[in-house]
């Protein structure tokens, strides 16, 4: 068959395929270009990283310690007070003074395993386990099954008192009961050498806060007995002297002193994840919406007893917290919609212009972007500290 033949059998397209032909090109192209468009709407964002300008905050405010709780300024908690003596010899420093044989002295406790009081007169004797001996300073009873703490000095003076803690019979009581009335000591005997010199009011002060430490260490486990430190695991302490006897008046010449104290000691007890909270709450509350909250200082919680109310078994605390600040993604400076379609220079400007923030940097996805999407959810704002 010959080419001619060939082409005479092909029909040309009619004039209005051809016409819907190009339509159809025309609405590919289209829908490509808007496929384009769409993704490029979909993955095109941008980061802004802020290095806010840091901001040291406080809040201080009262917290009331009650039995029952019933509003936001209160919370739950025991208040306990009770009343504690304590006494303690106290050897005068070597500086400035002159050396001289003393008896040596210290504390002991006195125990009695019967069930009969035991009264002991001034000088009663009490033997060591090594064999020194020394003498009640003051009369004392012993109850029942109890136990009380007593000064005693060494019969002699010289270094040889100056032992360390022991056990000690009575050996004016019977033999049977030296078994069961005694004495122990915990701490060493000291002055067997003393260091004489004129006593001044600030060796007694000093005296008095030494021995005031002690008795409260003792006293926040003897308090701490009755309560439920699990759930109430906080606790704040105060001790107030009522009474204060030196055995020694000062600008006498002396080489070691007795110090008597007696104080009312009150343990207040919260829980310390309900007042944690409470004032990091009032931390947030104390600064403006364009800041918020991003670190506790590190030493915490501070808290002390204003007032106490031994009646109504409730306390005032002062309560103390500070940290630092700094500008919140929820802030008007940082709103979204301040910064659409601007270019990185003109975010950088307009950002670093707020005393609030230090520094910013602009990245993009495609890299290529010149300008910030037109769109709020493409832009992410991470505020670096």
């Amino acid at each position: 068959m010959s080419k001619s033949s060939e082409n005479a059998g092909k029909k040309p397209l009619s004039r209005s395929l051809r016409v819907y032909q190009k339509i159809a090109i025309f609405f590919v192209i289209i829908s490509f270009i808007l496929l384009l468009f769409v993704l490029y709407l979909s993955i095109s964002a941008a980061t802004i990283k802020i290095t806010p300008v840091p901001q040291v905050v406080s809040s201080e405010t009262s917290i009331e310690v009650v039995p029952e709780a019933i509003n936001d300024s209160q919370v739950t908690g025991y208040v306990i007070l009770e009343s504690f003596s304590q006494s303690r010899s106290f050897a005068l420093p070597e500086e400035g003074a002159v050396a001289q044989e003393g008896k040596a002295g210290g504390t002991v406790t006195l125990i009695n395993e019967t069930n009969s009081d035991q009264a002991l007169v001034v000088n009663t004797r009490v033997l060591s386990e090594e064999g020194i001996l020394f003498r009640l300073d003051e009369p004392t009873v012993v109850p029942a099954g109890g136990q009380v703490d007593a000064i005693v000095h060494a019969d002699e003076a010289g270094v040889t008192g100056e032992i360390g803690p022991s056990q000690f019979t009575i050996p004016g009581l019977s033999a049977s009961l030296q078994e069961v009335i005694y004495a122990v000591s915990v701490d060493s005997m000291t002055g067997g050498v003393e260091y004489v010199r004129s006593l001044t009011e600030q060796d007694l002060e000093m005296a008095v806060l030494e021995l005031s430490d002690e008795m409260l260490e003792g006293a926040k486990t003897e308090i701490a007995k009755n309560v439920d430190t699990k759930t109430f695991d906080g606790a704040v302490y105060n001790l107030e002297i009522i009474e204060r006897v030196s055995d020694t008046e000062p600008g006498t010449e002396a080489g070691s002193f007795i110090v008597s104290i007696t104080a009312d000691v009150t343990g207040v007890f919260y829980d310390s994840s309900v007042v944690e909270q409470y004032m990091e709450a009032s931390l947030q509350a104390s600064v403006s919406n364009d800041y918020e909250v991003v670190e506790i200082a590190g030493d915490g919680l501070q808290l002390e007893i204003r007032s106490i109310d031994a009646d109504s078994e409730s306390a005032v605390l002062g309560a103390y917290l500070d940290g630092v600040a700094v500008v919140s993604s929820t802030s008007d400076v940082l709103d979204k919609e301040r910064l659409l379609g601007r270019s990185p220079n003109e975010v950088i400007t307009l950002l670093e212009s707020s005393a609030l923030i230090e520094k910013v940097n602009v990245t993009f996805t495609p890299f290529w972007l010149k300008r910030i999407p037109s769109l709020k959810d493409h832009i992410k704002i991470i505020v670096v500290y």
